[in-house]
């Protein structure tokens, strides 16, 4: 993704996290121009990783256009449950309730042979400036939820990586984790930029771009300055009626319409 040079000469490298499309094209389209505006200032930012942090895919009406934007992009992508479930019967049976398992089943028919093969190379996690990127849980579950772990496994999980922070989705929430000196704490974010404390370790739950489920319908995504150890939730309005109109349209349970209202 190019990006115009900082006014003051200074690099920013940013990382931009889009959690949890789901087959949204109309949140991933409004997303996607709310950050080249952000991109070009004022001041400009020197340097945006894109990272699609699983399910790109399922409950919404436009997966092969969700795919060919996160490709034409450039984005780095990890695999998430759903797109675990689209390659992989076995999981398809086992991993989903009755309704995603019959919103997958269409999604697939509604994927070319090419876009199922493409999410075959997906990798677990990716290391990206010293942070880890996986759709579930560290260090490369696409299938555990934040939101269901005790404190016992959260500490199992702090323990399960290296980097100072991991950057999840699957919950669609806006919710974290810290652990400093033995202590762990948890909290919700977003409302103010979130300060990366590098004394402590972070797992962050970046919310979700096609489905939120925070009590607030906008589109969610995370900005992370690696410089000034800054987390910085984005919140995108879009066309809600027209995503939804889409789901019905592709033949994929209402129910999932419903809920991005």
């Amino acid at each position: 993704m190019n990006a115009a040079t900082p006014q003051d000469g200074r690099e920013r490298p940013v990382i931009a996290v889009l959690a949890d499309i789901h087959a949204n094209a109309e949140a991933l389209v409004a997303v996607l121009a709310d950050l080249d505006a952000w991109t070009a200032g004022p001041p400009p930012s020197e340097s945006v990783t894109v990272v699609a942090l699983g399910d790109m895919i399922g409950y919404g009406g436009d997966p092969g256009a969700v795919l060919a934007l996160v490709r034409d992009r450039g984005m780095r992508a990890v695999m998430g449950n759903h797109e675990k479930g689209a390659i992989d019967a076995a999981c398809r049976r086992s991993c989903f309730h009755v309704h995603s398992r019959q919103a997958l089943t269409r999604t697939r028919e509604l994927l070319s042979e090419a876009d199922l093969a493409s999410l075959t190379g997906l990798p677990a996690s990716l290391v990206l400036g010293g942070l880890r990127f996986v759709h579930g849980m560290p260090p490369d579950d696409p299938l555990a939820y934040l939101v269901t772990q005790d404190d016992d496994e959260m500490r199992q999980a702090f323990a399960a990586f290296p980097e100072r922070a991991c950057f999840v989705g699957h919950s669609h929430v806006l919710e974290g984790a810290a652990l400093r000196d033995g202590r762990l704490t948890r909290f919700d974010y977003g409302d103010e930029p979130y300060v990366l404390d590098p004394a402590a370790r972070h797992i962050l739950c970046c919310g979700s771009v096609g489905q939120p489920r925070d009590g607030d319908n906008r589109a969610k995504y995370v900005l992370i300055d690696t410089a000034k150890n800054l987390v910085t939730v984005r919140r995108v309005p879009y066309d809600i009626a027209r995503a939804a109109a889409r789901i019905i349209e592709r033949g994929l349970p209402r129910r999932y319409a419903d809920r991005l209202w």
